[in-house]
C-alpha cells in the first residue's frame, strides 16, 4: 500500500513532464484522451480522397513485459534509486517471488505513465524515416495513430512502408527492449481494411467506413451467450440484471462508428437465446404462454425483454438495453496539442468537458 501512495505521489510529478513531451495522436492511458479519439484520427486521415491507400498495423510483442529497465532508467527524469527498486522488485504469485529484470511493475500506478514515455517519440522517428525536408514527409504521406501499445502508421505506398517505415520502427523499439510481432504485424491496402481498438476500417468504393469488428461482435454474442447459459434457474429479473451493463457497455463503446445496422443484428441474436432461454424453463407451456410471460409490448415495440410492472400503471418493469436503441453519434477529436497542465488550454478543455456532459444527456455535439 504504501509503494502504490509513493508511485501515486511520483505519477503526480511525472504526469506534466510526460503530457509536456508526448506524441500529438497517442491517445492511451492520457488525461481527456480515449479510443474513440484514436478511431477519430484514423477517419480524418483516411477519409478523403487523396489520403493515404496504406496502413502498417503494428503490434508489439509482450510490450509491457519487455521494457528495457535500462531505457527507464537513462531516460526517466525521476530518481533513479527509487525508479530501480520499483523495476526490480519482482512479483508474487501463488506465494513465490518472481524477479522482474524487464517490463513495468506489475499493476503499478505509474506503469502507464512510464510506458507512454518510452513510447513517445515514435511518431518522429517514422517521420524522419523519409528524410527531414518538409516535401519528403508530405510525399510519403506519413501517420501514426497510437492507443497504449497499438498503432498504426499510414503510409503512400506498400513499398515507403516496408522499406523505410517498417526499419525504423524496428530500430525505436529495439532500443527499448522491444521487438514487433512478425506474425501480427502486417501491412494492408485500406480496400481491405483493418481492426483497431474493436474497430473495422476499410474504404468501400472509395468511401470510408469505421464499423464495429467483427472479432468484437463475437466476444460480445460468447459473453452474453455464456451469461445466459450459465444462469438457466435464475430468475428474469437477475439475468436482466447481469446482461445490461455488458450489452450497454459495449454499444456505448460503439456508438460513435457507423453501427445501427450491427446494433439491430446484435438485439436479433440476443433475442432468440433469450427466447430459448424462456421455451426451455417451460418446456409444456406454449409459445404464447412464454411470450406473455417474460415479453412485453410498450406500445412501439414489441417483444421487449421484460419483466412486469410493480402496478397497473408500469406495465414494464425492468427491461432489458436494447443495442438499437442507442443513437449513434459522431465524436469529435480531442486537438492533438491539447495538454491539461498547459494554462493555455484550461478553456479549451473546460469547455469540452461541459460540452460533453451535454451530449451525454442531450446527444449534441461535442465542441470542438
Amino acid at each position: 500500500m504504501r509503494c502504490r501512495a509513493m508511485q501515486a505521489l511520483w505519477k503526480l510529478a511525472l504526469e506534466p513532464v510526460a503530457e509536456t513531451l508526448a506524441d500529438a495522436n497517442s491517445y492511451g492511458f492520457r488525461s481527456g484522451r480515449s479510443t474513440a479519439d484514436a478511431i477519430e484520427q484514423c477517419f480524418n486521415v483516411l477519409a478523403k480522397r487523396a489520403s493515404p491507400e496504406w496502413v502498417l498495423e503494428g503490434d508489439i510483442r509482450g510490450c509491457f513485459d519487455n521494457f528495457s529497465h535500462s531505457w527507464f532508467l537513462e531516460n526517466v527524469p525521476m530518481d533513479k534509486g527509487v525508479l530501480r527498486k520499483w523495476l526490480q522488485a519482482g512479483y508474487i504469485d501463488e506465494g513465490t517471488l518472481f524477479e522482474s529484470r524487464a517490463g513495468t511493475p506489475q499493476g503499478g500506478v505509474i506503469s502507464p505513465v512510464i510506458a507512454n514515455m518510452a513510447l513517445d517519440g515514435l511518431e518522429a522517428a517514422v517521420h524522419a524515416s523519409v528524410g527531414t525536408s518538409k516535401l519528403a514527409r508530405s510525399k510519403a504521406q506519413l501517420n501514426v495513430v497510437r492507443y497504449a501499445d497499438d498503432f498504426v502508421v499510414t503510409g503512400v505506398s506498400r513499398d515507403v512502408l516496408e522499406s523505410r517505415v517498417l526499419p525504423a520502427v524496428r530500430q525505436f523499439m529495439a532500443a527499448r527492449g522491444l521487438e514487433l510481432s512478425e506474425e501480427k504485424t502486417r501491412i494492408t491496402n485500406i480496400a481491405e481494411g483493418f481492426d483497431f481498438l474493436g474497430q473495422n476500417v476499410r474504404k468501400y468504393g472509395g468511401k470510408l467506413l469505421i464499423k464495429p469488428a467483427k472479432k468484437s461482435i463475437k466476444s460480445l454474442l460468447d459473453k452474453v451467450r455464456e451469461v445466459i447459459k450459465g444462469n438457466a434457474s435464475v430468475t428474469q429479473e437477475a439475468l436482466i440484471r447481469r446482461l445490461n451493463p455488458i450489452i450497454r457497455g459495449w454499444t456505448m463503446y460503439h456508438r460513435h462508428v457507423v453501427a445501427k445496422a450491427t446494433f439491430s443484428t446484435i438485439d436479433s441474436h440476443i433475442w432468440h437465446l433469450l427466447w430459448k432461454w424462456a421455451r426451455r424453463r417451460h418446456p409444456t407451456k406454449g409459445a404464447r404462454w412464454v411470450r406473455k410471460r417474460y415479453f412485453r409490448c410498450d406500445g412501439h415495440r414489441s417483444w421487449d425483454f421484460a419483466t412486469k410492472g410493480s402496478t397497473e400503471d408500469d406495465t414494464c418493469g425492468l427491461q432489458l438495453f436494447r443495442a438499437a436503441t442507442a443513437a449513434i453519434q459522431r465524436h469529435v477529436k480531442i486537438r492533438g496539442l491539447a495538454n491539461p497542465f498547459d494554462p493555455a488550454w484550461d478553456i479549451y478543455l473546460a469547455r469540452r468537458r461541459t460540452a460533453k456532459r451535454s451530449a451525454g444527456l442531450s446527444g449534441a455535439t461535442q465542441w470542438r
